[in-house]
This record gives structure tokens, C-alpha cells and sequence, in this order.
């Protein structure tokens, strides 16, 4: 049996969970699930997640059936890495643990072989550094969502706090593309997001596309990135269909060597997901200044999803 590691990259709320816990329940895997999450760096915070779990796992819509974390309890080298090594800032591009980071994964892999185990990973802390990823001979699979449906789940979870605390460092570091961005919030004085009639909501339709556009930046961002590298890709909306998932599933066993069943994959249609945002003209003129859209054009066209991604793609043209 070989042993050469799978690594789930994904954004946010983009099913990597989902396809992290088929894999996970074949007994020839060991799965790290999320092995930069900031939980992992003390064991109050690991021990909190655990009695936590079960409504973790309804709140975020989750199918995980074991403790997210199960398999990095009471190793003391994770917790000093996470405690120590580790700049927990989710879009940080500059790093100078890179090696570090690597040797991390490389520690995490052994343990699984140690066990005559395939390591397991789903990532999405790192997922504007994928060079750390990419160091690693591994099955890469990438999984992509629409934007909008992305925008509207990461609202609900956590009110798009972890880009703002992401934005708001990077300026303080300066470090680009972020700077203008954040000049953008402080400018236009963007809002906390707050909760109206029990629903996720905006105060007024100019803070959505506010809100929105800023949300896209970093999506695109994201996308620009992660379409450098030999990612095996999904199309997280389009499993919905069963010719895709069949296609997915015999790609994925000629990847991995594993039988992966979508049959029991569903799409929670919200209805908020179908109201769709406008981009903001300033930001709109800062994308083009700052991503590089002819080589997203470019790849979005030549893996077959500029159909998929349509407005973003007429966005691009724009």
C-alpha cells in the first residue's frame, strides 16, 4: 500500500470538510485535520474544543464523526510548534517559518507511517502559501466554491471576522497587496456586521457590497495563488450533479486509490445565498491593479471553470 499523503487546500466553507471526512473514515487513513488551527497551541484551548465538539460540529455544519483534533492530543513537539513556531494570520503571505512549517508536516507524516497509515491533511490556514504545501510529494486536491454561496456561509459562521483581523495585520506590516484594501475600510467606515430579525443581515445595501467586495479581493487573491500550482481541482457546487460526481470519483481513485462516494451530498440552499452583491468600482479598479486577472483568465479557461465562475470571469473582462 502506498503511503503518499493526501492534502484537502480549500477555502473557507468550501466543503474541504466534507471531502476530509470521506477519506477519513477508510481505516487505511490517519487524518490532521486543520494541523495549523490555533487550538493547537495549548492544551486549555484543545481541551475546550473537546467538550465543545458536538455543538461545534452543528454550528458549523460538519460531518466529522471524531474530535477534529483527535489525532494531535498530547503530543508535546504539535503544541510547542503551534505555541512557538507558528504566525497564526490566515492570507500571511511573507513568512519566515516557511521551514519550519515544512519540517511540521514532515513530523506530522512520519507519526502516520509510524502507523502504516496514509497521513490525511485538510488545510485552509495557509491557503495564500501554498509553497509549503507544494513542497510535499502528496495527492494535492484543491475544492472551489462560488464566491457568493462562500461570502453568504462565512457571514453565518463568523461574520467575516478572520478577514478583518487578517487585513487589519498586514497593514500593520505592510505587507502588500493588503495596504490599499485596508485604507478602503477605514475610508468608507465599514460596520460590524450585525444580526437582524435572527438573520445574518446588512444594515443597508451599500455596506453588503461593502462588505462583499472586500470579500472578493481576498477570494480572488486566494484564487491567483493557489492556480499556480498542480492541484487536482473540484468544483464544490457541481457536485450536486451525478455525472460530475462520477467523473470526481474516478479521478480521485486514480489520484488516491480510493473509492469516494459523493451519493450523499447535498447543497443547503439558503435563500440569502441568491442575493447576489455588487463589486464596489473602487474595488473593482484595485483587483485589476493588484491580481494578476489575465493569468486567473487564463487558468480559470483552460481547467474549464470560467463557466462555473461567470460573473467573476465578466468581472475579469471588465
Amino acid at each position: 500500500m502506498s503511503l503518499k499523503p493526501i492534502i484537502i487546500q480549500n477555502f473557507f466553507r468550501s466543503g474541504g470538510s466534507y471531502l476530509y471526512d470521506l477519506f477519513n473514515n477508510k481505516s487505511e487513513t490517519l487524518g490532521f485535520y486543520e494541523p495549523f488551527h490555533e487550538s493547537l497551541s495549548s492544551k486549555e484551548k484543545l481541551k475546550k474544543e473537546k467538550d465543545n465538539f458536538n455543538k461545534l460540529k452543528e454550528e458549523l455544519s460538519h460531518t466529522n464523526k471524531e474530535f477534529y483534533f483527535e489525532n494531535f492530543l498530547d503530543d508535546e513537539f504539535i503544541l510547542k510548534f503551534n505555541s512557538e513556531k507558528f504566525q497564526r494570520f490566515i492570507f500571511l503571505m511573507k513568512r519566515n517559518d516557511t521551514e519550519d512549517c515544512k519540517k511540521y508536516l514532515e513530523y506530522l507524516i512520519k507519526i502516520a507511517k509510524k502507523k502504516n497509515k496514509i497521513p490525511l491533511f485538510k488545510i485552509n490556514r495557509l491557503y495564500l502559501n501554498p509553497d509549503i504545501i507544494n513542497s510535499i510529494s502528496s495527492s494535492k486536491i484543491f475544492l472551489y466554491r462560488d464566491p457568493v454561496s462562500t461570502f453568504w456561509s462565512n457571514i453565518k459562521l463568523n461574520r467575516l471576522n478572520p478577514f478583518y483581523y487578517s487585513l487589519d495585520y498586514h497593514w500593520k506590516k505592510k505587507i502588500e497587496p493588503f495596504n490599499e484594501l485596508y485604507d478602503f475600510v477605514i475610508k468608507n467606515k465599514i460596520q460590524r456586521i450585525e444580526i437582524i430579525n435572527n438573520k445574518f443581515n446588512f444594515k443597508n445595501e451599500e455596506q453588503l457590497n461593502l462588505h462583499y467586495s472586500i470579500f472578493v479581493f481576498f477570494w480572488l487573491k486566494g484564487l491567483e495563488e493557489n492556480l499556480k500550482y498542480d492541484f487536482f481541482n473540484i468544483y464544490y457546487n457541481d457536485l450536486i450533479d451525478k455525472e460530475y460526481q462520477d467523473e470526481i470519483s474516478n479521478k480521485l481513485k486514480d489520484l488516491t486509490s480510493f473509492n469516494i462516494n459523493f451519493i450523499d451530498f447535498k447543497i443547503f440552499n439558503n435563500p440569502i445565498y441568491e442575493n447576489k452583491p455588487k463589486i464596489n468600482d473602487e474595488i473593482k479598479n484595485l483587483i485589476i491593479k493588484k491580481i494578476d486577472t489575465i493569468k486567473i483568465k487564463e487558468e480559470l479557461k483552460n481547467r474549464k471553470f470560467d463557466i462555473n465562475f461567470k460573473e467573476i470571469y465578466e468581472l475579469l473582462e471588465s
